[in-house]
């Protein structure tokens, strides 16, 4: 069986993303639940990321 490349699992999500799966569970995204399985659309996560609001950050690493 081919691996479909348009659907990740919580792992890849997460990785996708660019945050841990804890994280990730605790984010209100769209998901497919197959018994205790989770997966995510990429075309889901790209809108989901896409409504988020922009942030400018802690200023940490900002230059003045």
């Amino acid at each position: 069986m081919e691996k479909r490349v348009d659907v990740f699992s919580r792992k890849e999500a997460a990785k996708y993303l660019g945050v841990c799966v804890t994280t990730l569970d605790r984010l209100d995204i769209p998901h497919t639940r197959v018994r205790h399985r989770v997966f995510y659309k990429q075309s889901v996560l790209n809108k989901w990321f896409d409504t988020q609001p922009e942030t400018k950050g802690s200023g940490k690493h900002e230059q003045d």
